[in-house]
């Protein structure tokens, strides 16, 4: 329902960034003497209309004839048929006013035509949704938000319409280049942000200026940036990407302006010629075109901790209504699976303290481990910690049935997660704690049970997704921990920490972390932690006198 309302606003944002002057033209003409609403931009682009027929003899208007496929450079990149700005809050005189009034008749409803706008925006939006679905979720971290995404985007958008609005700057001396920067500081993926620089490139075109000249700029300056981006965790980071965004967007208008560059003289590696050549037209404005793209690493790194602490805020609070104990959730699992409850909590408390140890989601990871093995309320019984020495349903089953019984619990765990509207990251580790793994216990007495390995080794393992990212991983290391440790008969720190680093190794050899960000200096401070957490759940205490007499 949010991704479809943020299509809607999408859509209505690029409508209103089209005919927004013209409505406010139709309610308040201009007239001599009135300030200017605000800054209007007319373009003169060079005539591309062929001659007229010998019968009926040249147009007033004609221009040279132009043959299918070819084109000129046209619009406000281009000095020759150039930008004509009349400023924001400017008293308008009569020139202006003619000016303004011959512009809107020659352009009418044609320079916008709805129908194609609309079209155009529809196609936009649903490439974006397919683009975003179609990416590889290997790394669904790094995959990026489809609503992040979207609102970014309508961000960008009104940004750009802004600064075309109220300021004097040329259209080529704007931040398009901003949207990737943002996204790629934001943790979203390169290919989700190659897409969206698409996708705002065609959308800014539409109000900047419809031509095939600046459609090519926007998307070499949008492209940049999501190739030149990296995580920007820093405001130096976006140093890099901004020269190089400047310098594609200076290529870019020199490019549009070659006839112009031919004209030049002078040379700037002659002392002589520095003060001809700094001062043409075409090398001024090509500087400027480079300043206006830098703009956009400036403003990235403006923007970026706001963002952040946006976003950060609106996670916390969104998973903070699942961290207290008397949620109903949890209130359902302690009365229904009581085991398997103190066993959540155990991990909860190992997979925060690794987080805080990593630098990973410490609270993103507390509430995964609440919420890691909801789905055994369904058959809790199936389950060792919730027998409570009553009998063994699995002593009636082959192995292979009891690995599908206790495979199943990640598949209820996420449907039921699901219908309790848990936030798709908590969602997301049920599954991927225990990625591909095999059920060791019920694969081993299979093995026994057979003269050599079961038929289907597939049908022992848990269907994945391996872990993709450090939360899940820390997660998965900390269930098998938690399950690990009551079963020492010597809990002492040596014992904890053969018991974690062998956990951790097996792991590694079974591929499990091959999906994720995982690094052998993380991989220690989780094991320290983990040992530590350990000693202190294991806290030994001094006798009692009592038990000291029961004791002799």
């Amino acid at each position: 329902m949010i991704r479809l309302l943020l299509n809607v606003i999408l859509i209505l944002t690029v409508f209103l960034a089209c005919f927004l002057e013209e409505a406010l033209w139709s309610f308040r003409p201009p007239r001599a003497g009135q300030r200017a609403l605000f800054t209007l931009r007319l373009l003169t682009p060079p005539s591309l209309v062929p001659p007229s027929d010998a019968a009926n003899g040249p147009g007033p208007a004609a221009g040279p004839a132009v043959f299918p496929g070819r084109w000129r450079p046209s619009g406000p990149w281009v000095i020759a048929a150039g930008e004509r700005i009349i400023p924001f809050l400017k008293v308008l005189d009569e020139e202006d006013v003619r000016r303004i009034a011959t512009a809107y008749r020659s352009e009418g409803a044609a320079a916008h035509p709805s129908p194609f706008l609309l079209f155009t925006m529809i196609f936009v939006a649903a490439f974006l949704a397919v683009f975003r679905a179609a990416l590889p979720q290997t790394r669904s971290r790094r995959t990026g938000s489809q609503n992040l995404l979207l609102t970014l985007l309508i961000l960008h958008l009104l940004l750009m319409k802004a600064l075309l609005l109220v300021t004097p700057l040329p259209a080529y001396m704007l931040p398009f280049g901003l949207l990737p920067l943002l996204m790629a500081g934001l943790n979203q993926s390169r290919a989700l942000a190659v897409g969206a620089a698409v996708a705002a490139a065609i959308l800014s075109a539409l109000f900047v200026d419809p031509s095939f000249t600046s459609l090519i700029a926007l998307l070499v300056a949008g492209l940049t940036a999501a190739l030149a981006a990296n995580a920007l965790k820093r405001a130096v980071d976006a140093i890099l990407p901004g020269i190089l965004i400047g310098l594609a967007g200076a290529a870019v208008f020199a490019v549009a302006n070659f006839p112009a560059w031919q004209a030049v003289t002078g040379s700037p590696f002659e002392l002589s010629g520095v003060g001809a050549f700094a001062t043409r037209e075409v090398v001024t404005q090509t500087t400027l075109a480079f300043v206006g793209a830098f703009l956009a690493a400036l403003l990235a790194a403006l923007f970026l901790p706001l963002l952040r602490a946006t976003r950060y805020l609106s996670t916390t609070l969104k998973l903070r209504r699942f961290a207290d104990l008397d949620h109903p959730t949890l209130k359902k699992l302690f009365s229904e699976a009581p085991g398997t409850y103190q066993h959540s909590l155990g991990v909860a408390y190992l997979a925060q303290s690794a987080g805080e140890a990593t630098g990973a989601d410490s609270l993103l990871l507390r509430i995964g481990g609440y919420y890691h093995d909801f789905g055994k309320i369904v058959t809790p019984s199936d389950y060792i910690e919730n027998q409570f020495n009553e009998p063994n349903p699995h002593d009636r089953l082959t192995p292979l049935e009891s690995a599908g019984r206790i495979i199943r619990h990640v598949g209820n765990g996420s449907r039921i997660a699901a219908e309790f509207r848990l936030p798709k990251m908590v969602i997301d580790l049920i599954p991927q704690h225990h990625g591909t793994q095999r059920v060791e216990y019920f694969y081993d007495k299979a093995l026994k049970a057979a003269s050599g390995p079961p038929a289907g080794d597939g049908d022992f393992r848990y269907p994945g997704p391996k872990p993709q990212s450090l939360e899940a991983a820390i997660l998965m290391i900390a269930d098998a921990v938690e399950a690990a440790s009551r079963t020492l008969t010597e809990p002492t720190r040596a014992t904890f920490d053969h018991l974690v680093r062998t956990i951790i190794v097996k792991r590694i050899a079974d591929g499990q972390f091959s999906e994720c960000d995982l690094d052998t200096r993380e991989i220690e401070k989780i094991a320290n932690a983990l040992v530590d957490s350990l000693e202190a759940m294991f806290h030994s205490r001094v006798r009692y006198p009592w038990q000291k007499g029961q004791a002799a």
